[in-house]
């Protein structure tokens, strides 16, 4: 038998306790369904009605809508004619309100009052609660009068605030006011899986043959599995979507894969964007000393082992592999790619929210990756004092190190994060992360290696005739970015295809010299060389270096130029020429500047 909810039984613990008042809020407008019970799947505010009936109390609802509403019950009816003798208009809050007053600090009965889309009645005013319209601020200061009556808090009766939105009056979230906040978490894989059976059960008994079935390659354990992230209503919808489109095939992993990413994306309000890829490691070339450092991180995390990293940063140069490694990454752990975009807002208050929403929904898809692309743009930077933006930034900036340290999400959740200007970075986020991986210009060896999988990659073939070392000693191809190599391998088939008036054809040798010849890069050389050296200057470990590894110099690897008086024969950075070459970069790109200036 399934257990109960998770937030029901904090909601017990806190009735228990003698708290009058409750704020349901998260994931409130999905179905609830208990395996082994006789409750058919019904909405939260439903299920906790008649949990609550159970319990002995009188249930009544309220909303702007629907206005006061009566739960019937077969034995416990006797405030029902009392209350709406006493209310002239049920969709009036005043009147609603005020009458409740007094029957909530009764002894005698057992009533609970769950009012629903609370945040249009108390909505938050980020700070501001008198600008509120009249009858908000009734609603607030009832509310908040109710949770910190000694008579209310010393009956059995209860009020329930359900919230859609996260957005009810920080005066009654807070702490002391009376109500405690509970989250109700995205249906986990136990519920996913009762709900699918039953859902089939009901296909198979005839009782609903709109439900397509699975499709034979997903069993139900697999579809529990997958659905991770998905609400039980999303489940039932995507069983009759399936039906919609024919039930010969049935439910597929990619209908998953697809319903999944638009139904994430709009619970986090476009702040999120789930990756789900298909290819892994052996898809990557280059790249020797990350792929061997992740694979070792995938087996570790797969054995559960408990000391794994919680924070990784990749930083170093734009086009040259960060955002492929981290996407293959997910594939090899076989955890969903949570894509963190913009949460800032203009409106106070607003950032925070968004913050706490994206921590919220990682949480509940745990095991996942946040990956935050460009880091130097989306968190921003400490400042020595308050931020010009009242200190938004570092609240933000507190908020989320609080939980990418927290002991609890180790190996649970993943933060990777991905730079291409490192050296904006201030030091405080730079050691959040435990792991620093750079990533550099391809060696001329890894061209080598490079150029055949773009092709693949681009649906072109190299001929046999291709004499890779000839490519790698022109002048741009020795320190390019893989983009660029890509743009080249592009070039080349357009070379091969125009010379035999005919698309697809392999490109030989003398196309992709040309095309290489052809290239010029549209990119600041000494910008490039400068974030290189910083992502050197701040890795964590020897042999996270693109040319090492634990045992020293990697096989077959050959630096490039820019590097080549900056690295000792063991295979060390010297730091002191390092920094000095950093310096140098550093003055030259401020005389550009000033240059383009005057």
């Amino acid at each position: 038998m399934q257990r109960q909810p998770k937030w029901l039984i904090q909601f017990e613990e806190a009735r228990q306790a003698g708290t009058p008042g409750i704020i349901l809020t998260g994931n409130t407008n999905d179905l609830v369904y208990v395996d082994g019970q006789s409750i058919p799947p019904c909405l939260v505010k439903i299920y906790l009605g008649q949990y609550l009936q159970r319990l002995g109390y009188e249930v009544f609802y309220f909303s702007l809508s629907h206005g006061l509403q009566h739960l019937p019950s077969p034995d416990n009816n006797r405030l029902r004619s009392e209350v709406i003798q006493k209310i002239a208009n049920p969709r009036d809050v005043e009147q609603v309100l005020s009458a409740f007053t007094p029957i909530l600090r009764r002894r005698d009965i057992k009533v609970a009052l769950v009012v629903d889309y609370a945040d249009h009645i108390c909505p938050t005013a980020q700070g501001m609660n008198a600008v509120l319209a009249p009858q908000h601020l009734f609603a607030l200061q009832t509310f908040h009068a109710w949770g910190v009556d000694d008579e209310i808090r010393a009956s059995d009766n209860m009020i329930i605030l359900i919230s859609h939105e996260n957005q009810v009056n920080e005066l009654l979230t807070r702490t002391g006011s009376g109500y405690r906040v509970i989250t109700v978490d995205l249906p986990g894989e136990e519920e996913r899986f009762a709900f699918t059976n039953l859902l089939l059960s009901l296909r198979t008994r005839g009782r609903a043959k709109d439900f397509a079935p699975l499709s034979i390659d997903l069993t139900p354990q697999e579809f529990a599995r997958c659905s991770g992230g998905l609400r039980l209503r999303d489940l039932e919808a995507l069983f009759r979507q399936a039906q919609a489109q024919g039930e010969q095939i049935g439910v597929t992993r990619q209908m998953v894969r697809e319903y999944k990413a638009i139904v994430i994306r709009q619970m986090a309000k476009n702040l999120l964007e789930v990756k789900e890829p298909e290819t892994g490691f052996e898809a990557v070339a280059g790249l020797r000393h990350a792929v061997d450092y992740f694979r070792r991180l995938v087996w570790r995390l797969h054995s559960g082992a408990s000391d794994v990293p919680q924070a990784i940063l990749l930083a170093g140069v734009p086009g040259c592999g960060k955002s492929f490694i981290v996407l293959a990454l997910a594939k090899e752990l076989n955890f969903p790619c949570l894509i963190m975009r913009n949460i800032r807002e203009r409106w106070i208050g607003a950032s925070e929210q968004n913050l706490e929403l994206v921590l919220w929904l990682s949480q509940t898809l745990a095991p996942c990756i946040i990956w935050i692309d460009e880091l130097d743009q989306v968190l921003g930077q400490r400042t020595t004092g308050e931020s010009a933006d009242a200190g938004t930034s570092e609240r933000m900036l507190a908020r989320i190190w609080e939980f990418m340290g927290s002991m609890k999400h180790r190996g649970r959740i993943l933060w990777v994060a991905t730079t291409n200007r490192p050296d904006l970075l201030d030091a405080a986020t730079l050691d959040r992360f435990q792991i620093v991986i750079p990533f550099i210009h391809p060696s001329p060896s890894e061209v080598c290696e490079l150029l055949p999988l773009l092709a693949q990659q681009l649906k072109r073939s190299l001929a046999d005739d291709v004499r890779m070392e000839e490519i790698v000693n022109l002048p741009y191809m020795k320190s390019p970015t893989v983009r660029a190599l890509q743009e080249v391998i592009a070039k080349a088939g357009e070379l091969a295809d125009w010379e035999e008036k005919k698309v697809g054809m392999p490109i030989r040798h003398h196309h992709l010299l040309k095309a290489a010849s052809l290239y010029k890069p549209n990119y600041n050389p000494t910008l490039h060389e400068f974030i290189a050296l910083t992502a050197l200057r701040m890795t964590t470990f020897q042999d996270l270096l693109p040319w090492r590894d634990e045992n020293g110099w990697r096989p077959g690897y050959t630096l490039p130029p820019y590097l080549e008086e900056l690295v000792t024969p063991e295979g060390d950075l010297d730091i002191f020429k390092l920094n000095e070459r950093i310096q140098q970069l550093q003055q030259q790109l401020q005389w550009e500047r000033f240059a383009r200036q005057v």
